[in-house]
């Protein structure tokens, strides 16, 4: 039986129960949004470099995705907000990487570029072990995954793996991660927790399929199996809505690949990239034709490619994700 079996017979139990209490709440005067907003004193994001900001060295830094530098004003940066900036606006909070105004920041970036899930060196569990004094003041933003599915098929390719074993290692470090997440809820923290995109929607996958014919339809398993069991791994005993935000950036991402003109500008891209390049931290529109790195089609607006690189979100997908977090922050009963 697959962790997605398994999320959807888990989900029929508790929906009865989920229901009879809401009424009761409502019964009683309560709801489901917060009685009082909660306001952290820092803000932590973890995970691999979706989120990442690259300090330029002026505190106007570049993102992993599509970056629009067009112009002279300081505070470029600003410009397509990556999920984690929205959480920070929305908490009135900055970060050192892209601080034009010189705030002092109070959001900080434990994320790293490349990481996966239970590397010794940049996975989670080393990012949680570089926290101080973690605790219930904090909000997090924990988003990580996608370069372990690339890994696992990768792995499968060399022969290290079947799609069998592939797919059990997608549940097994969908596990760890919610092991980790378990861990930084039992501070006290806040959490918004971010589900990976589907990776066999992704220009990678799909470019793989071309010459290894079944490529895209097993990145499909391992996303939506790693994706399950980081679910059903957070302790549903300990922890609800009070303590954690789950954001679905798959549904998300399946919403815009389905109906792409309702959230891509023209003309859309679903399937390709809109730069060429995996270091998506140097994939931007400038006004020099001799310095952008977006493909031509993509020049005219960085809103209209769902990819940035072969692995990497664009522009509208971050809106669109970010405004869900956001709307987990305002909503969900911390």
């Amino acid at each position: 039986m697959t962790f997605l079996r398994t999320l959807s017979r888990r989900g029929a139990r508790v929906l009865a129960p989920v229901v009879a209490a809401a009424a009761l709440l409502s019964a009683c005067g309560g709801g489901t949004s917060q009685v009082q907003a909660f306001q952290p004193a820092r803000l932590l994001v973890l995970g691999d470099e979706t989120n990442l900001l690259v300090d330029d060295g002026s505190a106007d830094g570049f993102k992993y995705s599509t970056n629009d530098r067009r112009g002279t004003t300081a505070g470029k940066c600003l410009l397509v907000p990556n999920i984690a900036q929205s959480v920070a606006t929305f908490y009135g909070m900055v970060f050192a990487a892209c601080n034009p105004t010189a705030a002092t920041p109070r959001a900080f970036m434990q994320a790293q570029a490349g990481a996966m899930v239970d590397d010794a060196a940049t996975g989670l569990k080393a990012q949680v072990d570089g926290v101080t004094d973690l605790g219930s003041t904090d909000m997090l933003v924990v988003m990580i995954g996608a370069n372990d599915m690339i890994d696992l098929y990768q792995r499968k390719l060399a022969g290290e793996f079947t799609a069998a074993t592939a797919t059990a290692e997608a549940i097994r470090r969908g596990r760890v991660a919610a092991t980790q997440i378990n861990r930084m809820l039992a501070t006290g923290a806040r959490a918004l927790v971010i589900t990976i995109p589907d990776m066999g929607k992704s220009p990678f996958a799909l470019a793989a399929d071309k010459t290894d014919a079944g490529a895209a339809a097993l990145m499909r398993t391992l996303s939506s199996e790693y994706n399950a069991a980081l679910r059903l791994g957070i302790d549903a005993t300990d922890y609800d809505g009070r303590n954690y935000g789950l954001v679905l950036a798959d549904d998300v991402m399946a919403a815009i690949d389905r109906f792409p003109t309702s959230y891509l500008n023209s003309p859309s891209n679903i399937t390709e990239p809109a730069c060429p390049t995996v270091t998506a931290d140097k994939c931007v529109l400038t006004d020099d034709v001799a310095t952008t790195t977006l493909v031509a089609a993509a020049n005219a607006n960085t809103n209209s490619y769902l990819w940035a690189s072969d692995r990497h979100m664009g522009a509208a997908a971050h809106v669109q994700i970010g405004a869900q977090a956001v709307s987990r922050a305002a909503n969900n009963p911390f």
